[in-house]
């Protein structure tokens, strides 16, 4: 995934916000999200069926947590898929201990290549950066867009145009809101490069999924929509059954999907 926008505690009715372009290799194969079993109780998550990993997904406890893949010039063969560290945070009932989970199992060791990593729930937000030892740094309430590169570092320009656009559609009226974000993920706007467009066309590489998530201040206001494919050329479906049931308990089945076209 290479965009990751977060509008945290600051839309009104919603503790959480998210709105994910994945890019990645065509051929790389991949499922939808589904209710998922873990030793520590059901997720709602899509699955890299390569290396079993996730992207993205949330908890029953509401713990979200989301990966971008950091570029490096000597990647480490026979490390540990970054994606499994999404389902390791999703073992824990809030992001502060998914934090403390990760600092204490990572520390000064160099077993993944370099990430960043949000974890979120409804109280607090943190992001991880990774390039050989872990920097975790709390988020305050409000809109924020990671990248693949350092999150606080000098901004690209494909970055500093997301953050004016999502500081727009933060501050617009809240049934605006999701409306804004896949269009600001299906767009093309890099001025003849590919690479700082939202929606990714390079040949092989692209824009594979696209991910827009709800969390409301009840379960019954969960929004889960989710776009199978380039989001300027695909249509996004509805999800959103799926957390209702992972935050009812009794009313899911692992391995449970379900999906209707909402556009």
């Amino acid at each position: 995934m290479c965009t990751l926008i977060a509008l945290n505690r600051c839309i009104p009715g919603a503790s959480l916000v998210i709105a994910a372009n994945r890019d990645e290799y065509l051929d790389r194969p991949s499922e939808g999200p589904s209710l998922r079993e873990t030793p520590c109780g059901a997720i709602v998550a899509p699955r890299d069926v390569r290396a079993g990993g996730t992207w993205l997904g949330m908890n029953a406890a509401g713990v979200f947590a989301a990966l971008t893949n950091r570029p490096t010039d000597e990647p480490i063969q026979d490390a540990r898929s970054r994606g499994l560290l999404v389902t390791d945070a999703l073992e824990s009932p809030s992001a502060a201990q998914a934090v403390e989970r990760l600092k204490r199992e990572r520390s000064g060791s160099r077993s993944y290549n370099p990430f960043n990593l949000l974890v979120v729930d409804s109280a607090r937000c943190f992001l991880v950066t990774y390039d050989g030892a872990a920097i975790v740094r709390e988020l305050p309430s409000g809109p924020h867009v990671v990248g693949n590169t350092d999150p606080f570092g000098e901004r690209s320009p494909k970055l500093a145009k997301l953050d004016r656009e999502v500081e727009r559609i933060a501050a617009s009226d809240p049934d605006s809101v999701l409306p804004g974000l896949r269009e600001v993920c299906a767009s093309h706007s890099g001025n003849g490069d590919v690479f700082h467009d939202a929606c990714v066309h390079a040949g092989a590489y692209g824009t594979r999924s696209s991910t827009i998530l709800r969390v409301g201040e009840a379960p019954e206001d969960d929004v889960l929509h989710y776009a199978d494919g380039a989001p300027c050329e695909t249509h996004y479906d509805e999800f959103t059954p799926l957390l209702h049931d992972l935050r009812i308990p009794s009313r899911y089945a692992a391995g449970a999907t379900a999906m209707r076209s909402i556009s």
